[in-house]
């Protein structure tokens, strides 16, 4: 299910060269790519469009790594739950996201996560993230459900499916779980002698 603009008429969207410069400013770039190697870079990958998603999601990440630092020496000088939570309350607003959008930005926020879960699942990363991986996945399907306010809008027959995708994923998710004691057991107590 897709999550519509949490804005009711989309805003344009900023290029690959504003993006570009968000990330020298946060020190990603030593140097910021000139007009050409980003005219370059954006038919290498499919078009200027395509740049500026993937640069967007480089600033996302770029901005992830800024927070966990600015967080981590917050809370080395004393902040608390308060400040922490006063201090993440900030990427909703920042996101220009209310009302209704605050359901299409956790729900973008979600497939951030849920994808990387679910690669790092393919991979064989082992029962925990497996578990992850269908956990995020049925998050994902329940936060689409309630991005849908009115029985009119188009995705409200979707949601029947949704619920369904979110109830399978949520019971391999469970049965995973049941079954980590017995596997870490396997892994680690039966790698000890005498256990």
């Amino acid at each position: 299910m897709s999550i519509p603009n949490q804005h009711p008429t989309p805003e344009p969207a900023p290029s690959a060269a504003d993006f570009s410069a968000a990330l020298t400013a946060l020190g990603s770039y030593a140097q910021p790519p000139t007009a050409d190697e980003l005219q370059q870079q954006a038919q290498a990958v499919g078009g200027e469009h395509v740049l500026a998603a993937i640069l967007a999601n480089a600033l996302y990440g770029a901005s992830i790594g800024a927070g966990m630092l600015a967080e981590g020496h917050m809370l080395a000088q004393g902040a608390g739950g308060k400040e922490l939570g006063l201090a993440r309350q900030q990427v909703i607003k920042a996101s220009g996201a209310d009302g209704p959008g605050v359901m299409g930005a956790l729900h973008w926020q979600t497939g951030q996560v849920s994808q990387l879960l679910k690669e790092m699942d393919r991979e064989g990363c082992g029962p925990v993230i497996a578990a992850a991986a269908r956990t995020s996945s049925a998050l994902l399907a329940l936060l689409a459900c309630s991005a849908v306010f009115s029985t009119e809008d188009e995705r409200a027959q979707e949601i029947p499916a949704e619920l369904e995708r979110a109830r399978q994923d949520l019971a391999e998710a469970l049965a995973e779980i049941d079954a980590l004691p017995a596997t870490a057991a396997a892994m680690f107590l039966g790698a000890v002698p005498g256990m």
